[in-house]
């Protein structure tokens, strides 16, 4: 939220206030406009706009279910939503019925709903929300550099930077981002090495000069480089996407890349011209500690920038060629190479460098690791978010079981802390098919999910939802083992977490109870988060009535449930040799409910 806040420019005031007051009225609106335009970044400054201070969720469809998914959603929270339907091109009318649905759910919740939509999909299908908001184009780079800058140095400063001609000809039809990109600068710069009271003319050359546009710079490099010295132009791409690495891993991976694309070796003979760094030095690189690394900060990125504009021709090999290199590279240097491919599908609003992780880094053991956290940041951004957990959708209902399957996992994993409801959607299916060793991977991702503050509701009615369907024999027992960790993990020392949200009252009873009669199918694995739970109840002396009251719920009319809570009482009271008032209270209305049956 802080970056949609420090940088959220809207084209049009007057219709984004306009907009912002239907949907503080209606609870519902739409959003239209090309992709690019900014749907997303407004949807989300729109909803804190109305409603600050509550979490805001982005809700995902799936194409490949009858309604879109959209009525396997949760409006089970307080929570502000918005939902991209540019999706549904031709939508049925099952999914027309699941909208409408989930529409009047929201209403009903008193939660804010907004929809984001292509240009026609408005009068297609949702004419009939009265809060719309049309996105001709993507706001003005000045007023987005005016407002960052002026989150991050103040707006007098922001102001005077925008007199000078030479910052107003950056920032001329350049994209919101770059300009964010340039307030990020300027405040990097101002807090690293520049003193009070300095010239600030000095201050903004300095900045301009090492955020030049390296386009015409590239340009004119390139064309430098060709016919037969283009093996340059390879050791470029190269040290871009492997910066960092020892020479010997960038020389090795140059030749491999020359000879893919039928380039002349730099070297007739090992020792042959001048040596590796004077042609570094040619391209701006040299070596440091015997890694390579580009003299100017961002030139790996300028250099990336002008092969995915210029020479598209490139992308899918680069992409296949750097999934193999980097695995030579140390563990950092791959991580960083990872978010290096993340800042280029953001930048360019292109997801395919993050899908490039996730299908060919995601195969390698050696690479998936460092690029879990770039897919999952990918995963929630507004530009990419939809994007990119489409094609973790993709790989987790895909045929067969594989490391990507794993990535995809993990990735879920980290990203589902902050998304919950579409990660579990993709674990969910991902359970079902990966085989009996993957249990315990699964089940802490669940966990570490569900141990995020406010997950736990989210995750146990999922949980449930999984052990709702016999027939999916694995789904079932991994759900019920992974709610016997999240029944049992810990707020303190003493209080199992979920047992302290009921007694907060942070955690509806009945689906408390429902989560333990579906954690029961766990056979004896249950016993120990029920030990957990007697322990703080006996500790807490009667003072957890609604703890008590849960395990109470669960038990009545359950009767597998029923006789494991009267066996496990029994056996808590002989290891403890000692009586237990509210234990026996527990037990005694057990019974009484089973004897009235």
């Amino acid at each position: 939220m802080g970056e949609v806040r420090a940088t959220f420019c809207s084209p049009d005031e007057g219709k984004y206030a306009a907009f912002q007051s239907d949907l503080r009225s209606h609870g519902v609106g739409v959003i239209t406009g090309k992709p690019g335009t900014g749907r997303a970044f407004t949807a989300v400054h729109a909803l804190d706009g109305v409603r600050p201070r509550t979490s805001i969720e982005e809700l995902t469809i799936d194409t490949g279910e009858k309604d879109a998914g959209i009525s396997l959603i949760s409006l089970n929270s307080d929570h502000s939503r918005f939902l991209d339907l540019t999706s549904l091109t031709r939508p049925t009318t099952a999914q027309l019925v699941a909208l409408r649905g989930l529409v009047e759910d929201a209403r009903d919740a008193r939660a804010l709903l907004v929809l984001i939509a292509g240009p026609g999909q408005r009068q297609e299908f949702l004419a009939e929300y009265q809060a719309w908001l049309h996105i001709d184009a993507p706001a003005s780079a000045v007023d987005v550099f005016r407002r960052a800058m002026g989150q991050r140095c103040g707006l007098e400063t922001a102001d005077r930077w925008l007199r000078y001609p030479e910052v107003r000809d950056v920032l001329e039809g350049a994209e919101p981002s770059r300009a964010l990109r340039l307030a990020q600068e300027a405040d990097r710069s101002r807090r690293h090495g520049r003193m009070p009271g300095e010239d600030e003319a000095v201050w903004i050359k300095e900045v301009l000069d090492s955020f030049a546009d390296a386009t015409e710079e590239m340009a004119r490099w390139f064309n430098r480089h060709d016919a037969e010295t283009e093996f340059s132009r390879v050791l470029m791409t190269t040290v871009a996407l492997l910066e960092g690495g020892h020479r010997e891993v960038i020389t090795r991976h140059a030749d491999r890349l020359a000879r893919e694309w039928h380039i002349p070796p730099l070297w007739r003979t090992p020792i042959s011209g001048e040596g590796l760094t004077s042609h570094l030095w040619e391209l701006g690189a040299h070596v440091i500690e015997d890694r390579v690394h580009f003299k100017r900060r961002g030139g790996a990125d300028d250099a990336l920038d002008y092969l995915w504009r210029e020479h598209p021709g490139t992308r899918e090999h680069i992409q296949e060629w750097a999934s193999t290199a980097v695995t030579d590279l140390d563990s950092p240097q791959r991580a960083v190479a990872a978010q290096r491919w993340l800042r280029l599908a953001r930048r360019h609003r292109d997801a395919a460098p993050v899908r490039a992780l996730i299908e060919r880094w995601g195969r390698s053991g050696t690479g998936m690791w460092e690029a879990v956290p770039a897919i999952a940041e990918a995963a929630v951004t507004p530009e990419l978010g939809t994007q990119v957990r489409s094609v973790l959708y993709q790989v987790a209902r895909g045929a067969g079981v594989t490391l990507r399957d794993r990535t995809v996992l993990e990735a879920c994993r980290v990203y589902g802390r902050v998304q919950p409801s579409t990660a579990l959607t993709r674990i969910r299916h991902i359970a079902e098919k990966v085989p009996t060793h993957w249990d315990q991977a699964v089940i802490r991702a669940l966990e570490d999910i569900a141990g995020e503050t406010p997950n736990d509701p989210v995750v146990l009615e999922e949980l449930v939802s999984w052990t709702e369907r016999p027939e999916r024999g694995r789904r079932t027992f991994v759900a019920a083992l992974a709610l016997c960790r999240i029944l049992d993990a810990r707020e303190d020392d003493t209080t199992p977490r979920v047992m302290a949200e009921v007694n907060r009252r942070e955690i509806d009873r009945d689906l408390v109870a429902v989560a333990w009669r579906a954690a029961s199918r766990s056979g004896s694995k249950v016993g120990k988060p029920l030990w957990s739970w007697f322990d703080a109840l006996e500790a807490g002396g009667g003072g957890h009535p609604g703890a008590f009251d849960v395990l109470r719920r669960a038990g009545s009319g359950h009767e597998a449930l029923s006789h494991t809570l009267a066996r496990s009482i029994g056996r808590w009271k002989h290891a403890h040799a000692r009586r237990s008032p509210v234990l026996d209270d527990l037990a005694h209305c057990l019974s009484t409910h089973e004897e009235k049956r």
